[in-house]
């Protein structure tokens, strides 16, 4: 899935992979829970800090922001996400914010849609 195409609505499993995310953790349904609870608390929060790093043109701290989001985002099998904040990434590296509004709002996106498909 390319989600640097807005066009493109991922799929549910995009989404959230909840079956890879299950068998990363050895079948522990219990375990992904309390993962999916501790992403579901903490992905507001990353969001707000990225959005601070990105507003100040911080590139240290958009890389930093967005590295621990898609690490998060792939521990409980959130795919767009992490593929998104690995782009987001992979841009900071290259110290290239230029598209940054964009990628925040693509991101803020793909999260919403995550944290929907997660709660139901």
């Amino acid at each position: 899935m390319d989600t640097s195409n807005p066009n493109d609505t991922p799929t549910r499993e995009q989404l959230w992979n909840r079956d890879a995310a299950i068998s990363r953790l050895g079948g522990n349904e219990g375990l992904l829970n309390r993962i999916v609870e501790m992403f579901l608390a903490q992905i507001e929060q990353k969001q707000q800090a990225l959005q601070s790093a990105a507003t100040a043109l911080d590139v240290e701290a958009v890389r930093f922001n967005i590295h621990a989001m898609k690490g998060v985002s792939g521990d409980v099998g959130a795919d767009a996400i992490r593929e998104k904040a690995s782009s987001i990434e992979n841009k900071a590296k290259q110290d290239d914010l230029s598209e940054i509004v964009q990628d925040i709002t693509e991101l803020d996106s793909l999260i919403k849609q995550t944290i929907a498909v997660m709660k139901s």
